[in-house]
């Protein structure tokens, strides 16, 4: 059971740091942020709309709108797995996601 624990625990972190990278840039849709999302959905089937809204959310042109939709939508997937989102995990991708993007933007 820990190893189940484990991957549930790495995929709401893979989404945690697409929903920080949302502020900066339009991310990578990755097959590993795919992988996430469908491993939660099989995790708790039902209604997938909360999935597809984050994969489509990632996609948005406008990034306030981007983090937004995908910080509500990673709210709501949370819940549906009963899990309580811990700030200061979301601060810490934060943190990183603004390191990167002051990175690229030295490099541009």
């Amino acid at each position: 059971m820990r190893f189940g624990g484990d991957l549930t625990t790495k995929a709401f972190l893979a989404l945690e740091e697409v929903t920080q990278d949302c502020r900066f840039c339009i991310p990578e849709r990755t097959y590993a942020v795919r992988f996430a999302l469908a491993y939660l959905y099989a995790l708790r089937p039902g209604d997938p709309a909360p999935y597809i809204e984050f994969w489509r959310a990632m996609a948005g042109e406008n990034k306030l709108f981007r983090f937004q939709f995908t910080n509500r939508t990673l709210d709501t997937i949370y819940r549906l797995h009963g899990i309580v989102r811990e700030d200061p995990i979301a601060r810490d991708f934060f943190e990183a996601a603004q390191a990167r993007d002051e990175r690229r933007r030295e490099g541009a």
